[in-house]
């Protein structure tokens, strides 16, 4: 990964007092890096699918040159759910007290440093962090299950999976049951406000993060010399949107 720009020009402030904003911006700088051309791409793109672009042409009225110019846009929309999600691991993983695992540390993302324990859950905790409650295949969720309770009794931490945007705008925190597997106290899943009020210790640390992501992405893309003409969203269309799917 190419060195970037944070690195070498610190100090960034965006109003947030529950996390290092200068650790913050290189977070996500690192989680949006390939799609800004900050670093390069280690994969072949894949091709389009010729019978899918006939078939939505046909099927939604539009034109063949209408349905390759969504198939690109669908890529990129993929691309930006998967950074999306390491922006969420790289953020939480910077919070005091805790560690991202990055690619080491199998199906976990993050866990409290060695020899914290949290002082509300009263234990070590270890996550595996998703984008979204139904990321994981269902067929694949008992193996995930299975990895994190064995994480989380070798440790003795309480394991939680993370559900960033929750099926319902409904606050949760309960044990996880996934088919095939019967509920049990070392496995939890939670929504992702209450996710990072667990990791900061800040009630409001996801909504405050929402609302200051385009200033923070409007930073990256200035301080590396990036165009950027679109106008930054409103905070009131953010808002309206943030609370259709996130809880208080």
């Amino acid at each position: 990964m190419t060195q970037y720009a944070s690195m070498r020009i610190p100090s960034h402030d965006y109003g947030l007092s529950w996390v290092d904003n200068d650790a913050l911006y290189i977070a996500v700088e690192k989680a949006f890096a390939r799609l800004l051309g900050l670093a390069g791409s280690s994969r072949n793109e894949l091709p389009p699918d010729p019978f899918l672009i006939v078939a939505q042409a046909l099927v939604t009225d539009t034109t063949f040159e209408e349905g390759l110019a969504f198939e690109e846009i669908r890529k990129v929309n993929k691309s930006l759910s998967n950074a999306v999600g390491n922006m969420h691991q790289y953020i939480l993983g910077i919070a005091p007290n805790w560690e991202s695992l990055g690619t080491t540390g199998g199906v976990l993302d993050i866990r409290t440093k060695p020899g914290y324990i949290h002082p509300v859950i009263g234990m070590p905790i270890v996550a595996e962090v998703k984008n979204r409650f139904n990321t994981i295949k269902s067929s694949d969720e008992k193996d995930v299950w299975d990895k994190i309770d064995q994480a989380a009794r070798l440790s003795g931490a309480q394991g939680y999976i993370f559900q960033i945007v929750p099926a319902e705008a409904e606050r949760y925190d309960e044990m996880w049951e996934p088919s095939g597997r019967r509920a049990k106290p070392t496995v939890r899943c939670c929504d992702g406000a209450t996710a990072y009020e667990i990791v900061f210790e800040y009630e409001d640390a996801l909504h405050e993060l929402y609302l200051a992501l385009p200033e923070i992405l409007a930073d990256i893309k200035s301080t590396n010399r990036l165009a950027h003409t679109a106008p930054l969203p409103k905070e009131k269309e953010m808002e309206r949107l943030y609370y259709q799917v996130i809880p208080f």
